[in-house]
């Protein structure tokens, strides 16, 4: 496909194509990097290809980005969106995995052609970047004699169980959770896992464990490789003990946090004149992501422990959609009508804001989050202790580590309330206080500690910049 923008003036020396995933957990963090290779390694030039979708979405902005980075487009067979269906479990799977193979059969199609347009014009990519769930790009490239580098946007800890689950510890999980579901897992050179802690693919019952196979074959794809080499969006003072758990001669290269500042956020939005009426560290701030989605239930719960609590908040609210058999379909703003005058009294709810830029306000005193693992960086980067509120995927093991290993915040523990799994509104309320009042000068203290070391490693001589340095002279 086209490449975007102009080309850069030099077509001397390497040239890294970096191919993203569409997904927003995805599309951040691989940018962040393509914009920092560009930005600071001499004589490096990068593409950065997403999906024609993305762009349509505009899930990402093109502005204030080295002269040196140029972008460029595959299609993912959507090119105008796609839609994941709402109407059952079984209709989910369905409609994931036709995107899935749709994606793999047109993204080789105009991937080829990037590939090939940039050859014929004396520019050719001398190394690919791909993000996780893309491995046919590395099958790809490799028919191109192209080396590549997976992106892993997760933490190395979850790749770290997602490898030992597949090299013999996979009839341990699933007998666990069959046979001692309060039972745990003791990994090498990994945490104890209680069922909770694991990522969500891997535990048998699970909706989205028809996912599992795409994992698999991401482990076994880079097992192919001559010398795999994977970059973690982490560092490595944050999972110290996790980087040394995988073998199989995995190149494992931490040079995060690949966090974004966006700079075309309005200055003077509403949400930032309002925080700035408030004290320093009052506020709380409460974000699900772009994915995860609330039940109506769980939306209740959360209205009633936020007009209880009575403290400031700014909540992100989307259109995304719920569907349940009592209701039918509603989306998230839908579900908070009957509270809106009370909560407006108190807080104030928007469809979308800057969120690193929020979490650095002065006035934030705790971010409630679903612990994707873009926000649970920016959570550490920005020195913010958390409400941890998994709700699948490696969400869940970002919360343990987020609790129990890096000790910025604590976990809300769920119920099981019909078929529905629900965190009541007294233990949303009973976490928040433990945050804010209990343990706030605790979880405050080491949330700094790590903001301060997530700053030393991306600079010049720390160990992030060294490791991305170290990569980009291998290919010079």
């Amino acid at each position: 496909m086209d490449n975007n923008n102009d080309s850069p003036k030099s077509l001397t020396g390497q040239h890294f194509l970096f191919v993203t995933f569409p997904a927003q957990g995805h599309i951040n963090p691989s940018l962040e990097l393509a914009k920092r290779l560009a930005g600071t390694i001499a004589g490096v030039r990068v593409t950065f290809a997403a999906p024609i979708s993305a762009y349509n979405r505009r899930m990402f902005s093109k502005e204030n980005v080295p002269e040196n980075l140029i972008f460029g487009t595959y299609s993912d067979g959507h090119d105008d969106g796609f839609k994941s269906s709402t109407s059952s479990d079984k209709a989910r799977q369905d409609t994931a995995g036709r995107y899935m193979s749709e994606m793999k059969r047109r993204g080789r199609e105009t991937l080829t052609e990037l590939i090939e347009d940039n050859r014929l014009q004396n520019r050719p990519f001398t190394c690919v970047v791909y993000t996780i769930l893309l491995t046919w790009v590395a099958e790809l490239v490799r028919e191109f004699h192209i080396p590549s580098a997976l992106l892993w946007v997760q933490p190395v800890t979850v790749f770290s169980i997602f490898y030992h689950y597949f090299n013999g510890y996979a009839d341990a999980i699933s007998e666990m959770a069959t046979n001692d579901p309060s039972g745990s897992i003791k990994l090498p050179a990994l945490p104890q896992f209680c069922l909770r802690d694991l990522p969500t693919f891997i535990v048998p019952a699970n909706t989205y464990s028809f996912l599992l196979p795409a994992f698999r074959e991401q482990i076994e794809s880079l097992k192919q490789e001559e010398n795999p080499k994977i970059f973690v969006n982490s560092f490595q003072e944050l999972e110290e003990e996790a980087f040394s758990s995988v073998l199989d001669n995995f190149k494992i290269l931490p040079i995060g946090p690949l966090i974004t500042s966006r700079t075309d956020s309005e200055r003077g939005a509403e949400y930032i004149q309002w925080l700035d009426t408030k004290t320093d560290s009052t506020v709380l701030y409460i974000s699900f992501g772009t994915l995860a989605v609330l039940s109506k239930k769980q939306i209740v719960e959360l209205c009633k422990a936020l007009i209880h609590c009575r403290r400031p908040f700014l909540w992100v609210i989307t259109d995304k959609l719920y569907t349940s058999k009592e209701d039918g379909e509603e989306n998230e703003e839908e579900s908070t009508r009957s509270f809106r005058e009370e909560l407006d009294e108190i807080g104030m709810v928007v469809s979308w804001c800057d969120q690193f830029r929020v979490l650095k306000h002065r006035s934030i005193g705790c971010f409630v989050t679903h612990c994707g693992w873009n926000s649970s960086l920016e959570s550490l980067v920005a020195g913010v202790p958390v409400v941890a509120f998994p709700q699948w995927t490696d969400q869940m093991t970002n919360a343990k580590l987020l609790e129990e290993c890096w000790r910025t915040g604590v976990r809300v523990m769920e119920k099981k309330d019909d078929a529905e799994v629900v965190v009541e509104s007294g233990e949303i309320r009973r976490c928040i206080e433990e945050v804010m009042e209990e343990k706030s000068e605790e979880f405050r203290g080491n949330a700094a500690r790590w903001r301060d070391l997530a700053a030393e490693t991306v600079k010049e001589g720390g160990s992030s910049f060294k490791h991305l340095k170290a990569f980009v002279s291998e290919h010079m």
